[in-house]
């Protein structure tokens, strides 16, 4: 566990794509790179129209799946280093499919070009 916490700063929001302060696009992920120098990791919503918590409670509404591009253009301007994708889009049975066959993996090969 330790190794694993210096390599990264897991950097966890409610919605990846707001900022972290008035005046910046930095998100909590970009300012502590910036910051530390240290890489991070952004997560909060990713892949989802809107925050998951609210579909969490009784309610006939649910996520939508959401564009990710602003994402991968934040991620190829090294903002941050990697995107975790939490439980609320893991549990859509076509984003497991799609990530078993490789379709996640432009996020991947993203990193893995700087």
């Amino acid at each position: 566990m330790d190794l694993f916490a210096s390599l990264f700063i897991h950097c966890s929001t409610r919605r990846f794509w707001e900022p972290e302060f008035e005046g910046s696009s930095l998100n909590l992920a970009g300012w502590t790179r910036q910051l530390t120098g240290k890489p991070t990791i952004t997560v909060g919503s990713v892949g989802l129209d809107d925050e998951f918590l609210q579909y969490m409670v009784k309610t006939d509404k649910v996520a939508q799946p959401a564009n990710i591009e602003g994402l991968l253009e934040r991620l190829n301007r090294q903002e941050f280093d990697l995107v975790a994708v939490g439980r609320a889009l893991w549990s859509i049975r076509t984003g497991r499919r799609r990530c078993a066959k490789g379709g996640c993996r432009t996020c991947c090969h993203s990193a893995a070009r700087r």
